[in-house]
């Protein structure tokens, strides 16, 4: 009787895995946002494109807080991350990005006792909340002696729009594609944006995964390209942030990264000239 021969093909992989974990927010509206409905918003978009993509079995998103993202991909606790996570020079070191996926700047939210808040003067002497473990944190407190607001830091982003809503801060200092989400969330509430009110650098969203996987990292970064200047990802911001482009369709491009600024970015140790 001859040996029968048959071995099962293998599974494919990606990022050295068969399954591969993404952690994201749940605490985000417009960008990561969870429940009773599910998941929604931006992020969580993005991800479904790119379980979509590749050829490869993802498990259900597992949450993550701003101050775990780089953590929790080192100690491989995560395989990738999609959660308003702005490409640093510090964070390279540690892991790679795919991205930037969108562009965004710091601005301000305030509510229904902020209409006066303009410009930066109008929050002299006010309390400005944000959230450990993000670049907005080390902003405000950078700006705290030109500006000279008191900056609160606390747990998380509900923790923030918890304190604006209970009037124990005048304003909530983030990302402004995170603030309308909030907004839009909030809308019952009064709470809006400050328009082009901003503070800091271009804050450039992207993936996150561990670095030691440049084909991989290569690969998605590629199909990147191609969906940040499809008509899918302008279709994307604007179900997610309907408020982003409010009364001006093309505020939504402010918001498009170019190829060469995912070039510069993608799959490095340090971001390129």
């Amino acid at each position: 009787m001859g040996l029968l021969s048959c071995s099962a093909e293998p599974e494919p992989e990606f990022l050295g895995r068969e399954r591969v974990t993404v952690a994201m927010h749940n605490d985000l509206p417009g960008l990561s946002h969870v429940d009773d409905h599910g998941h929604s918003g931006l992020d969580y978009l993005l991800f479904k494109h790119v379980r979509e993509e590749l050829d490869v079995e993802f498990s259900d998103p597992v949450p993550v807080s701003s101050r775990d993202r780089v953590a929790q991909l080192v100690s491989k606790r995560a395989d990738m991350t999609i959660a308003s996570f702005s490409i640093t020079p510090e964070r390279m070191l540690e892991i790679d990005f795919v991205g930037p996926y969108l562009k965004t700047w710091q601005g301000f939210l305030v509510g229904p006792d902020g209409a006066d808040v303009q410009t930066m003067d109008d929050l002299r002497g006010k309390r400005v909340c944000t959230w450990d473990g993000t670049t907005s944190q080390k902003t405000v407190d950078d700006s705290r002696v030109t500006s000279e607001w008191e900056p609160v830091v606390k747990d998380d982003a509900s923790d923030c729009i918890e304190a604006l809503l209970g009037g124990q801060v005048a304003a909530v200092s983030t990302d402004q594609t995170i603030l309308y989400g909030f907004a839009q969330h909030h809308a019952k509430d009064g709470l809006r944006v400050v328009p082009d009110l901003k503070v800091g650098a271009p804050q450039y969203y992207g993936i996150g995964i561990p670095k030691g996987h440049r084909a991989d990292c290569l690969e998605l970064a590629s199909w990147l390209k191609t969906y940040v200047g499809s008509s899918t990802w302008s279709k994307d911001i604007d179900t997610s942030l309907p408020l982003l482009a409010e009364g001006d369709p093309e505020r939504i491009n402010e918001h498009k990264p170019s190829t060469d600024a995912i070039d510069a970015r993608s799959c490095r140790d340090k971001a390129s000239p």
